[in-house]
């Protein structure tokens, strides 16, 4: 759910695009998918691949990407007191 609240957060003020924002709705979907792992054995079981591995994977991608778009950002420029 981190990754939902930030994608939306960031998104509503302004400092992802709309392309972002369904890659972070995408990435959610797919890492909830290995919450929902019910198979007993392979991969789409709970000590499977998916768990173990992509699921990892896909929020390590996500935070490597929020984090580079944070960080190229301009700081704002702030007005008079």
């Amino acid at each position: 759910m981190l990754i939902m609240a930030g994608s939306f957060g960031l998104w509503r003020a302004g400092l992802v695009s709309n392309v972002l924002f369904a890659a972070g709705v995408a990435a959610i979907v797919l890492v909830l998918l290995g919450g929902t792992t019910w198979l007993s054995g392979g991969f789409w079981a709970p000590d499977g691949a998916y768990s173990r591995f992509v699921s990892p994977i896909i929020g390590l991608v996500w935070v490597m990407a929020v984090s580079r778009v944070l960080l190229t950002q301009s700081p704002a420029e702030r007005g008079g007191w």
